[in-house]
């Protein structure tokens, strides 16, 4: 289990989260503009950042438990 502490330490010290964390403020900016919140493109922006942290639980419980057996 050391390793497993191991990656999750460094991916917890990466800056995945941070840089979620960024782009969703920034998709969260421009939607306040009715023109760019109406835009195609920002409905699926909007949607990649609802649908980013759910996927990662997703994989990531998939992983702990494939480790696990």
């Amino acid at each position: 289990m050391d390793d497993l502490s191991s990656y999750l330490a460094v991916l917890a010290d990466s800056d995945l989260f941070g840089t979620l964390a960024l782009i969703c403020l920034s998709v969260f900016l421009c939607g306040l503009s009715r023109r760019v919140r109406e835009s195609k493109q920002y409905v699926w922006l909007a949607m990649g950042c609802l649908l980013f942290m759910p996927m990662l639980h997703f994989v990531g419980t998939y992983f702990i438990n494939a480790v696990r057996y």
